[in-house]
């Protein structure tokens, strides 16, 4: 065999023993170190999915019967709905219910104030359930916790929009020390608002709005924060891998197919993810209790979708809001008309104010591309030194 023929044997072989050692997996049972840092997701078993929906429909009973009983026994002055202010109920023992209301009623009046409500077209009541003092660790898993419920207005009573949140860390922990004036406490008071806050403000909705939006369990009217914009910080801290600074592919990828298509600057993909639910059977009968499920926030059609509305309505203006809000015109049809723009173009600019442009499609990583440039460039140089020594006979 000719020197130069092995010469170039020997420079391929290298070059696939450079390949190798810079990709393939080591063999042995060498296994990544676990961080106890890293997001542990149960398996989610046939037991643990029944157990689950058990308890959604068990805390969806209890908030339904909580707010049934608090809207129709009128308990609250009547001042405060003629003050257009919301109406505070502690569902619990009287001596901490007296401690507690005033409290709690001088936050909300303040969160009400810095979401700009004034007159308002539906009431608003809001009832805090609170344990007796040291039975909160003995009471059932299913019963504390979890996201505020919200009893919506229908034929039978269309004045009166109603939030249950039940017993968790705020509530238990303002019994213990003074945590009104905290705004981080006041930020939470006002996520808990939800729907009813877009009552209040724009009244009762259209059918067709009314019915996309009970198919999508409210999920994009969660957070009532149409005064101040939005930012990053809000939405893409849980989507980022903190050890490698890259993205959380276990979590983008539990997202829906055009969930991950908005995240990647695709108008076709945004536009089908905000008008989910839109398509549907024309019955009326709409569940009147809507109570989130656990970890709304991972299956969510759009990132961050609880404060889509809010941010629609800040940047169109009360006016075509509200000519969106009670439309009679199909959903897809009234919304681009308040936008002005197609729904989709408008929704992949507001996802780039969250969320950076997820990167789709076959895509070759720095390093490997480096590489390759370097083996490139190695070969075109061993080729030019090998023509300029060879010998023409």
């Amino acid at each position: 065999m000719a020197r130069g023929v092995r010469r170039w044997i020997a420079v391929a072989l290298g070059a696939c023993a450079i390949v190798a050692v810079g990709y393939l997996p080591p063999r042995g049972g060498v296994t990544e170190r676990e961080s106890r840092f890293r997001m542990r997701v149960p398996q989610l078993t046939p037991a643990r999915l029944r157990a689950q929906d058990l308890a959604l429909q068990w805390r969806a009973t209890q908030a339904a019967m909580t707010l049934l009983r608090a809207t129709h026994d009128g308990e609250w002055p009547d001042s405060r709905m003629a003050e257009d202010l919301p109406t505070v109920v502690v569902d619990g023992p009287d001596s901490i219910a007296s401690l507690l209301r005033p409290l709690l009623t001088a936050a909300m009046d303040t969160v009400w104030r810095q979401v700009g409500l004034g007159a308002t077209k539906v009431g608003v009541v809001v009832v805090f359930a609170v344990p007796r003092p040291g039975t909160y660790r003995l009471a059932p898993a299913e019963q504390l916790g979890g996201d505020p419920s919200y009893l919506l207005p229908d034929s039978t009573d269309r004045t009166t929009c109603a939030v249950f949140i039940p017993a968790g860390y705020w509530t238990i922990n303002l019994q213990r020390r003074r945590l009104e004036r905290d705004p981080r406490f006041r930020e939470w008071l006002k996520g808990a608002l939800g729907p009813c806050a877009f009552y209040a403000a724009y009244g009762n909705p259209g059918k067709p709005v009314r019915r996309w939006l009970a198919r999508r369990n409210f999920d994009l009217a969660m957070l009532p924060d149409w005064i101040r914009p939005g930012g990053s910080q809000q939405a893409f801290w849980w989507l980022r891998d903190f050890r490698t600074g890259g993205w959380w592919w276990e979590t983008i990828y539990g997202f829906p197919a055009t969930t991950v298509a908005c995240l990647g600057g695709r108008p076709s993909g945004c536009r089908e993810a905000v008008l989910e639910g839109m398509r549907g059977n024309l019955d009326d009968s709409l569940p009147r209790v809507v109570t989130p499920v656990r970890r709304w926030w991972q299956r969510q059609g759009l990132v961050p979708g609880e404060r889509y509305l809010a941010d629609v309505a800040r940047d169109v203006g009360r006016e075509r809001f509200l000519r969106f809000w009670n439309s009679p015109e199909p959903v897809d049809t009234a919304l681009a008309a308040a936008l002005e723009m197609p729904v989709g173009e408008w929704t992949a600019r507001w996802e780039r104010r969250f969320v950076p442009r997820l990167p789709l499609g076959p895509t070759a990583p720095a390093s490997a591309a480096l590489l390759a440039l370097l083996l490139g460039g190695s070969a075109v140089a061993i080729v030019a030194l090998a023509a300029r020594r060879r010998q023409v006979r």
